[in-house]
């Protein structure tokens, strides 16, 4: 990619990259960030460009195709992008529209498609005169149909909400680090720095702040004052309690966020065994630990299989398996998830999680608990799991969830987005008689 490129032609490229080509998101902003200079405004409104027609793809590709007379051709797909970008800043953006179609219009230029310059304004132009182009189903539009009817045969008194909260720009929120400050004490650190920002009302270690910033702006962040974690990742400390003195396994814990926060709980006094089956992902959860000075015993290794790692001789007294999941339930915060995820993909997931369940728990002591959680709301990958491991394992006793602000099942607890104020997560604890 050229190195001058401007923000809509980046957005563009990108976007045609994440989309049409399987990169993530998250990577490709990174490596485009990392290789190339650019100031914190294009930075932050290019971001702004490719989170916006992930987010709000099928919208604006129904409403690219209402302007354009035929599909622009495979080749020059990239094209099709640099439209969508347009769009989306005069249908979802306050930006002055004549900047939006100018920049826009030129990207083409830089992005060697020139000949497309004519094709881009007059559908631009078109767009802001024709307001036919308008649709009221905006939500449902910008899911793929597999997901909108997974959804509505999972939660349909929840539908609108769910589909309308995954399209909503999440908040950054905090957790404070206890060991070094409390709450109160960093909110008053961050008044002063001029961040605005609230306590969370659903994680006592939580801060939501007004704006999304660089974590190099917030205090002490280098230091490990804090951290960037959702609600509802936040309150998986709360359900596992874990406690000082106590062995835990953390079985799929990269990047670390809740492997950090069990150790901050419990003031650094466990024995942690954290698991990740990627040794770059393990390399992320030494960066964590390290920054927060906490300590764990940090193993490139598949949890699914027999242990290749030394196991307490007893037993753990907690373990936490935040399963690999469709990631349904995140997809305000990547929402390329829509563009990459597949319903064939459930059935392999389905698998692997189960057998996390059976393996993992012939590690648990007798009265120890094991928190099963996972980023979903698809009732295959959660209640349903839980209900058949514990209909087969007749050692395994459903406890209480205590959570702030779920829906309360019959196995466990499901917060939904756009419905309880936080990512959409599943959580469920297990104790083992004994």
């Amino acid at each position: 990619m050229p190195r001058k490129l401007n923000t809509r032609a980046t957005a563009a490229q990108l976007s045609w990259q994440i989309i049409d080509q399987g990169q993530s998101l998250d990577a490709a902003l990174a490596r485009y960030f990392e290789t190339t200079e650019v100031s914190p405004q294009d930075r932050g409104f290019a971001q702004e460009l490719v989170y916006g027609v992930c987010r709000w793809y099928g919208l604006l590709d129904n409403t690219a195709a209402s302007l354009l007379r035929s599909p622009i051709r495979k080749k020059d797909r990239v094209v099709h992008f640099i439209l969508l970008v347009g769009l989306y800043q005069l249908m979802k953006l306050d930006t002055a529209e004549h900047a939006a179609v100018a920049e826009t219009v030129s990207a083409c230029k830089q992005l060697n498609k020139a000949w497309a310059k004519n094709l881009i304004n007059g559908c631009l132009r078109n767009h802001q005169r024709n307001t036919a182009t308008h649709t009221d189903n905006e939500d449902g539009l910008s899911h793929p149909q597999w997901i909108s009817q997974a959804l509505a045969n999972a939660w349909p008194q929840h539908l609108e909400r769910i589909l309308h909260g995954n399209n909503q720009r999440p908040p950054m929120c905090l957790r404070v680090n206890r060991m070094q400050s409390s709450r109160d004490d960093y909110l008053n650190e961050l008044l002063e720095s001029g961040i605005a920002a609230i306590a969370d009302q659903y994680s006592s270690d939580g801060i939501i702040l007004e704006r999304a910033m660089a974590v190099s702006t917030l205090p002490r962040f280098d230091a490990g004052a804090c951290s960037v974690q959702d609600t509802a990742a936040q309150l998986a400390a709360d359900l596992l309690s874990a406690e000082s003195g106590m062995t835990v396994l953390d079985a799929c814990a990269a990047p670390g966020g809740k492997t950090a926060h069990i150790l901050e709980r419990a003031n650094n006094e466990l024995m942690v065994d954290a698991l990740d089956v990627s040794e770059h992902r393990c390399e992320q959860l030494h960066s964590t630990l390290a920054r927060l000075q906490l300590t764990a015993n940090v193993v490139t290794a598949d949890a699914a299989n027999k242990p290749s790692w030394q196991t307490p001789s007893g037993g753990y007294d907690r373990i936490l398996i935040d399963a690999p999941c469709s990631g349904l339930g995140v997809i305000r915060r990547h929402p390329d998830i829509k563009h990459h995820r597949r319903p064939s993909d459930i059935d392999a997931l389905q698998a692997l999680q189960i057998k996390l369940l059976t393996n993992l728990w012939r590690l648990l002591k007798p009265s120890g608990r094991l928190l099963y959680m996972t980023c979903s709301v698809l009732p295959a990958e959660n209640e349903s799991q839980i209900q058949q491991f514990v209909a087969n394992q007749n050692d395994a006793m459903l406890i209480d969830t205590p959570h702030p602000h779920a829906l309360s099942l019959e196995h466990g607890v499901q917060t939904l987005p756009g419905v309880h104020g936080m990512d959409g997560f599943y959580y469920c604890l297990l104790e083992k008689s004994g």
